[in-house]
């Protein structure tokens, strides 16, 4: 297999990984499964902040598994977490910027349950009009019915619990009861992307755009969906909105790079290089299509630089074998074609 057929092979199946982020056999728990609490408080200019949403992201899923409101005191607890690396995150509003803050949660011994703590100070966006933390609220959902925001919680809890079904019933009857539930549709849209329903998935997300246009979340998994459907076009111009509205997002920049990668490689390399800047861990991949695109330009050695950096940082990722054969064949049989 020459090096250019095996680049094509492992960029296949890393924009599917990406897109997906894992798969079913990827999510199943080894058991018995020990769970654990995880507890902080929040602070904006060092004040309690309260009503103020927050979401666990689980770090090997990059996606929400669960959510709650802060309380009075700033105070959030989410139970029942598997060990894990997670991200605790709040989102951005018209006063604050949006936060994420790893999370490592891996006991010693391992089979003990145990309580993790986090403090985040949430910084406020410059110029934004002050408002007293207490009062602060969420910019969408804020109407819920109560058995709309029931069956998104069962969702959720589905989908911790690993019964992807189960979640997607829930997240379709709170949608049923709430249209504009914005938060049921973006996991509805992600949960059908993974079981690769992608025109049910486009169909839940495509409503957003209405619902919430200043969310970036949004234009981003629906462009996912978009790339799937190889309407790359579509794709390209929500990474782009995404971008507009939040520079300095690694997920918009690493998207919008994959989307480019085989008609404008010139853009994707540039897109692509701002999300390693801005997160590279979580846009580690980015490395595999920059050493394509090195690769295409005999630019060996850089193509060699990129392959080592994404095994480093991803040495036990489903597509690692592919890469570090790539690399030990640039290696040693330098006059193969590329």
């Amino acid at each position: 297999m020459t090096a250019r057929l095996l680049f094509c092979v492992i960029l296949i199946v890393s924009l599917q990984l990406a897109a997906t982020m894992q798969s079913r056999a990827q999510r199943q728990a080894d058991p018995p499964i020990v769970y654990h609490k995880l507890d902080g408080r929040l602070r904006i200019r060092n004040r309690a902040a309260s009503n103020v949403r927050v979401r666990l992201i689980r770090g090997d899923q990059h996606r929400p598994i669960a959510e709650t409101f802060t309380r009075s005191g700033g105070e959030f607890e989410f139970a029942y977490v598997p060990e894990g690396e997670y991200f605790v995150e709040t989102l951005e509003s018209e006063q604050l910027e949006a936060t994420s803050t790893a999370v490592l949660i891996r006991p010693f011994p391992r089979e003990r349950p145990s309580i993790v703590h986090v403090e985040v100070d949430i910084p406020e966006k410059v110029g934004a009009a002050r408002t007293k933390p207490s009062v602060l609220m969420a910019d969408v959902d804020i109407n819920v019915p109560g058995e709309a925001l029931k069956h998104y919680k069962n969702g959720l809890q589905a989908m911790l619990a690993n019964k992807p079904n189960v979640g997607i019933e829930e997240f379709q009857r709170a949608i049923k009861i709430y249209p504009e539930y914005y938060a049921a549709r973006i996991e509805l849209g992600r949960e059908l992307r993974l079981e690769k329903r992608y025109l049910e998935a486009e169909k839940t997300l495509a409503p957003l755009r209405q619902i919430a246009p200043q969310r970036t979340e949004s234009w981003i998994e629906n462009g996912i969906v978009l790339l799937q459907l190889n309407r790359r076009d579509e794709a390209v111009a929500n990474f782009n909105t995404a971008i507009e509205k939040k520079p300095a997002n690694w997920a918009a920049h690493f998207y919008l790079g994959w989307a480019l990668l085989e008609e404008r490689p010139a853009e994707a390399e540039s897109h692509l290089k701002r999300a390693i800047e801005l997160d590279e861990k979580m846009a580690a991949r980015a490395h595999l299509a920059l050493a394509r695109i090195a690769n295409s330009r005999n630019q060996r050695e850089i193509a060699i630089e990129h392959l080592d950096a994404y095994l480093a940082l991803q040495p036990d990722a489903s597509d690692a074998n592919m890469a570090r054969q790539l690399a030990a064949r640039l290696r040693n049989v330098p006059q193969e074609e590329k």
